[in-house]
């Protein structure tokens, strides 16, 4: 008999994306959702869904994540971002697994596939890009930066067929604003482990960013869609960097 699953969800105002990432984990077990205090309809969406409702403000993806997945009542867990969904594909393998497995490994990860501007992203860096998004809570810890935050399994992992889907249909703006949001927490992060920005870092990189997406990733044959994720991406190395330079500027004086 195979282990019961819970999975966990943080959320801030989701309601736009909320209910069809609940929606795809009805088969779990358990769905727990950790909410920083939302003021729109994401709460009452949770509720209606027999989500477990707990509140808590946000102190960093990591440390909500982490307190999401003690909050479970189940050891294996499934984390789940609020705009991603469980594709078909993905529930079948996790429902297809066997005790066996659930002994063998401790976690499993599943390729990503995003969507921007409507269009299913396959390459420039996007895809598979593989997550370990299920694994057994007590054989493992998360990692030290609260951006980019991931629990590491300490055993073996499996992968398993089936997409996460992640729903990115961000307008331009808003997907700016996201990115550079992304690039100030990073640069904090870095500053807090003693990192500093040169020159090159805030120059060169972006650039390489931009190339390394754009050709060497195939972002080309993802069209506007694969241009605009290329100049985004540069455009948040670039701000990450640079950030930093002004932080570590701050820092001296």
């Amino acid at each position: 008999m195979r282990p019961k699953i819970s999975a966990f969800v943080i959320t801030c105002n989701n309601g736009g994306v909320i209910a069809e990432c609940l929606d795809s984990l009805a088969w779990a077990d358990e769905v727990v959702v950790l909410d920083d205090h939302s003021t729109d309809a994401t709460q009452e969406i949770c509720r209606r869904r027999g989500a477990r409702l707990f509140q808590r403000e946000f102190k960093g993806f990591r440390d909500q994540k982490a307190h999401a997945m003690s909050l479970a009542a189940h050891d294996w867990v499934l984390e789940l971002d609020s705009d991603e969904r469980v594709s078909e594909a993905m529930r079948e393998g996790i429902l297809a697994l066997e005790e066996g497995d659930f002994s063998r490994y401790a976690g499993f990860e599943f390729p990503r596939l995003s969507r921007f501007w409507g269009k299913w992203i396959r390459h420039g860096s996007f895809y598979p890009d593989r997550k370990v998004r299920l694994y057994d809570r007590r054989r493992g810890n998360w990692s030290e930066g609260n951006v980019h935050e991931r629990f590491i399994p300490a055993g073996a992992v499996s992968r398993l067929p089936g997409d996460i889907l992640h729903v990115q249909d961000l307008d331009l703006h808003e997907y700016i604003r996201r990115t550079a949001r992304y690039a100030r927490l990073s640069a904090e992060e870095y500053r807090s482990r003693g990192r500093t920005a040169r020159w090159y870092h805030f120059t060169l990189r972006p650039v390489y960013t931009f190339l390394y997406r754009y050709l060497v990733r195939l972002g080309f044959l993802d069209g506007v869609e694969g241009f605009v994720i290329s100049a985004v991406g540069a455009f948040g190395t670039f701000l990450k960097y640079l950030t930093l330079y002004e932080l570590n500027r701050e820092g001296k004086r």
